[in-house]
């Protein structure tokens, strides 16, 4: 049977049980995501950054226990992908990342949008390739999805030519099974331990005592909030090693759609909150459950930096949000903050 290589790509997915893609479009990628219209049980992700859909598929595979997958364009859509393939890389977090790219006729006559990912992206995936042709893509992005699974985990990233997602060849499935990975595995909770800082220990004791099954998202760098992988028996996701300032929202948005029954909590500084803020708007377009803790601790900042009034930015979204002091009461509002039944901002001053 002949197959578009768009169609190839997207049978491939349902083998492997793919539901979410997290992405931003442009004309290399416009086929693909022409097909992927139509399939309602793969939902689209339209982020506000390239570099939001990276984070946000790692916030969902650390969840899911399989890839995260992206499809960008390519040029700069591409190369925005960067600091997130880096990220994920080194944290050994699965991911699938398409990037778009010109005709194959065209490839290396600096054509418009066209880049070289495969050179700057291989210090830093387990494996890149790129697809020039529709008869090898159902084979190349199979494999793709092994070698990003298998022991240790990582990021593949595939470079598809237009004429590669255009062109037509048979289809051919070797009918690839999810394997289960237990390296990744990363479930086993640990018993509830703090950091020394009394007040990030207060505000995590008032997480906990909710009851709720929460998933922590940190965004602090450096990380002297709490750098376990685990909290009372909660997940943890963060950037550590890379330690990318912006990782939280589009992490915490990512974790929204692998585990939609727990409370996804997001702890970020304040500069590192306006990294990625502009991911709001899925929040608000996607109508997400998403909790903000917000640590303004500019005031013993020794630059003086001047922060835009985040309850308007909050407002701006269609967010509920509240502003306290460390010095009123944590609890009363954290609480307030979790009971709330749609996304909250809580901005708490030092």
């Amino acid at each position: 049977m002949k197959l578009s290589g768009t169609e190839m790509l997207i049978k491939v997915f349902a083998n492997h049980n793919v539901d979410t893609i997290f992405g931003y479009p442009g004309a290399c990628v416009i086929s693909i995501l022409d097909k992927l219209f139509n399939h309602d049980e793969i939902k689209q992700i339209l982020v506000r950054h390239e570099q939001g859909a990276v984070h946000a598929a790692c916030g969902y595979a650390q969840l899911s226990n399989k890839p995260g997958v992206v499809i960008v364009t390519s040029g700069p859509g591409a190369t925005n992908t960067i600091t997130g393939v880096a990220d994920a890389f080194y944290s050994e977090v699965p991911l699938v990342v398409i990037t778009g790219q010109v005709s194959s006729g065209l490839i290396g006559t600096d054509a418009f949008q066209e880049v070289d990912m495969l050179s700057i992206t291989a210090p830093i995936t387990k494996w890149n390739y790129q697809i020039r042709n529709a008869d090898e893509m159902a084979s190349t992005v199979e494999r793709a999805f092994v070698i990003a699974m298998a022991d240790p985990p990582g990021v593949v990233l595939l470079d598809i030519t237009k004429d590669a997602q255009t062109g037509m060849a048979e289809y051919i499935s070797n009918n690839t099974q999810l394997y289960k990975n237990k390296g990744f595995e990363k479930s086993v909770l640990g018993e509830c331990q703090f950091p020394r800082n009394e007040f990030y220990t207060e505000i995590l004791k008032c997480l906990s005592e909710n009851g709720r099954e929460m998933v922590l998202v940190i965004d602090k760098v450096p990380n002297d909030f709490f750098d376990g992988d685990n909290f009372c028996f909660n997940k943890v996701i963060k950037s550590d090693i890379y330690g990318v300032s912006g990782f939280g929202l589009p992490a915490a948005i990512g974790a929204q759609y692998a585990a939609p029954g727990k409370t996804i909590c997001l702890v970020a500084g304040t500069l590192e909150f306006q990294a990625t803020a502009k991911e709001l708007g899925v929040i608000k377009q996607q109508g997400l459950d998403i909790k903000i803790i917000l640590l303004d601790e500019t005031a013993a900042d020794k630059y003086k930096i001047k922060n835009p009034d985040f309850l308007s930015l909050a407002n701006a979204y269609d967010i509920e949000s509240c502003k306290i002091s460390k010095s009123n009461d944590l609890n009363v509002a954290i609480q307030k903050m979790l009971n709330s039944n749609h996304s909250y901002l809580l901005q708490i001053t030092t």
